[in-house]
């Protein structure tokens, strides 16, 4: 078999990353844009056929976003300064502030993605350009041999 086999491997996870993260994108909260702009497939790995999905420093707030801020677990408790008397906010200077809720947008896009039928379909669609680039390799091999 050729080398090739991995470029619709490769195809496959970059085409899951792409659709997940435009699920991601329709779930993430708007209100600069930013944190839905940001959301991207990142494939430095896809050599070693690995693809992840998330935000990069153009939303640094995405993790706050995402997991939220942890005061509506078991604990709940405000937010309140360390070092100063008070929090710079964006409606002034307070005390102590509440928490966010966790707006698991990545994940809730995953498996949006999943229930749809998008990964059935990926999974079609690679087996049958696997299928067609192995029937390529045989077909190469058998035009190569010389018989004697």
């Amino acid at each position: 078999m050729s080398d090739d086999i991995n470029k619709p491997i490769k195809n496959f996870l970059y085409r899951i990353g792409s659709e997940v993260a435009n699920e991601a994108k329709d779930n993430a909260p708007y209100r600069s844009g930013n944190l839905k702009r940001d959301i991207q497939v990142f494939t430095d790995n896809l050599d070693d056929l690995e693809v992840s999905i998330g935000n990069t420093n153009l939303a640094p707030y995405a993790k706050f976003v995402h997991t939220g801020t942890g005061l509506f677990g078991p604990a709940k408790k405000r937010i309140t300064p360390k070092n100063k008397k008070a929090l710079k906010t964006p409606y002034g200077l307070k005390k102590s502030v509440a928490g966010m809720k966790a707006n698991p947008y990545l994940e809730d896009g995953a498996k949006e993605y999943l229930n749809s039928g998008g990964f059935n379909r990926a999974v079609d669609s690679m087996t049958d350009e696997i299928g067609e680039q192995i029937f390529k390799d045989i077909e190469s091999s058998l035009r190569s041999v010389s018989i004697k």
